[in-house]
């Protein structure tokens, strides 16, 4: 095959290093034929983010919301309009590396580009996390303190390649919680990450945040991963199980970890409640957007009412979304692994239904012994909606139900049998404003909550009063009774008179 060269500079404190300027490169290699050259960072190049804490740190931790917002806007506006250099960059080979149909694609940059042109999702999501939009600014009164929520320093985030959006996303996460970022680029996806801090360079490579962003390549048996995981006052990982304990393993004591690891996702459908075929493209939609290897995408569907029917509406619609997005990048390995779950599932006496970018499989009783993804839908017929819940565990994550009504009765039972997010059939790529995160909110292991006590003279409504306001702490130090007797407790009063319950007249 004739491979065509890439190169993709490191950035470094917002300075680009291309493959030439570096002592050694890496190189990765894609189906498409893309070939990827990247600098290899060294100890040098993680001493210099490292150091950066003092310099660029500060200068991003005086960043106000409302400024962030502002360079975030300007950013959008060239990566919205397709003008920047990066926006180019990322359509033109970031589907190639990544496998996925261009649309798909455009569909997350633009859904980042809108994330950042609207300024309230940023506050909101602010306020989401922490209570209190302006926690990053400003002191916030909490009870008989203020809580300010402060920088850690410098997160080091391993990003993921199979969802696009999730890699931009994080990094926005480091950017308004006034982090430095250094982030390991994905070998599934090298270009989208690359492409977004690109344009933050364009616009202004002076500014605070645009120098506060490195983006390095490695392996994960590359010791440099040690030392960038050794200088990390927080970390963030996405990905399988091996990378997830790793990064645990190599952070210093203390240091938090945000962990997004492997999770599964189902639906619940109730057919005898709803339209059938708008059951099929809703399902359609949470399944095969990412080709099913999104943590939220659909796996296996629990079922009530006409399974057989609903098969045959949801081939329509896997023919529909096919035509829209074709399936254009799945490795040879992940096909063969789909081929041989179907005819493990016939072997087992189980309906398939198959085209060639989908299968159906009914598994009623038996089941094919693991799912192969590449939108593939296991149908589990139930009877009563008891049986969802012995099925999910401690590794799922979004249950998407139809009709709604289903999560009423159902939710806080599905909640506590493992289910992390419960949502209408069809939106599970798009959570709602003040959605969590894993069970988590994703913010808050990259900040400090800061509290800042209200002087021991204001009581508020936790203390009793002062017998003498002017002496009481002199009193209280030396051991002795500060505090201002109740009524009921003086001259030995009644205890019902005490209680309240009968008049002393």
């Amino acid at each position: 095959m004739n491979y065509e060269t890439l190169d993709i500079p490191m950035i470094l404190n917002g300075e680009l290093i291309h493959p030439d300027q570096a002592d050694e490169v890496r190189v990765l290699t894609y189906e498409s034929g893309v070939r990827v050259r990247t600098p290899r960072p060294t100890p040098e190049h993680v001493a210099r983010v490292a150091g950066a804490r003092r310099t660029v740190g500060r200068r991003l931790a005086a960043l106000s919301t409302d400024e962030i917002t502002f360079f975030l806007g300007a950013v959008s506006d060239e990566w919205l309009s397709g003008q920047s250099e990066g926006r180019r960059f990322a359509e033109e080979y970031g589907h190639r590396v990544t496998g996925y149909a261009p649309g798909m694609m455009t569909e997350d940059y633009t859904t980042i580009g809108h994330f950042m042109n609207e300024r309230f999702h940023t506050y909101d999501q602010i306020a989401a996390e922490f209570g209190n939009e302006w926690i990053l600014d400003e002191w916030v009164p909490h009870q008989l303190c203020h809580i300010r929520a402060f920088p850690r320093g410098l997160v080091v985030q391993y990003l993921v390649g199979n969802l696009p959006l999730s890699s931009l996303y994080s990094l926005l996460r480091g950017v308004i919680t006034r982090n430095l970022t250094l982030a390991k680029l994905p070998s599934r996806d090298p270009v989208s990450a690359y492409g977004l801090v690109r344009t933050m360079l364009e616009v202004d490579p002076g500014h605070p945040i645009s120098q506060s962003l490195s983006l390095f390549y490695w392996p994960q048996d590359d010791p440099i991963g040690d030392l960038a995981l050794k200088e990390a006052d927080s970390a963030c990982v996405w990905g399988g199980a091996p990378a997830v304990e790793y990064v645990k393993r190599h952070v210093r004591e203390g240091v938090p970890v945000a962990e997004f690891g492997p999770k599964w996702s189902a639906a619940a459908i109730d057919l005898t409640a709803c339209d059938p075929d708008e059951a099929a493209y809703r399902l359609v939609e949470d399944a095969c957007f990412y080709d099913q290897e999104a943590c939220f995408n659909t796996q296996r569907v629990y079922v009530r009412g006409d399974v057989t029917e609903f098969v045959d509406r949801l081939a329509v619609h896997l023919e529909r979304f096919s035509t829209r997005f074709p399936l254009v990048g799945a490795n040879r390995d992940a096909l063969a692994h789909r081929s041989a779950t179907t005819l493990e599932a016939g072997y087992l006496g189980l309906a398939t239904r198959s085209g060639h970018d989908w299968a159906v499989i009914v598994a009623d009783g038996e089941e094919p012994s693991a799912h192969p993804l590449t939108r593939t839908l296991i149908l589990h017929p139930v009877r009563r909606w008891e049986e969802v819940t012995r099925r999910l565990d401690a590794r799922s994550q979004t249950l998407s139900v139809f009709p709604h009504e289903l999560s009423r009765e159902y939710g806080t039972e599905w909640a506590a049998a493992g289910a992390d997010r419960i949502t209408d059939l069809g939106w599970a790529r798009m959570p709602r404003a003040g959605w969590t995160h894993d069970g988590v909110y994703g913010m808050h292991p990259m900040v400090r909550l800061v509290v800042l006590e209200r002087p021991r003279a204001e009581f508020g409504k936790y203390y009793p009063r002062p017998e003498d306001y002017s002496g009481w702490q002199r009193k209280h130090f030396a051991g002795e009774e500060w505090w201002a007797v109740p009524w009921f407790l003086r001259g030995g009063a009644p205890a019902a008179q005490a209680a309240g319950e009968v008049s002393s007249t």
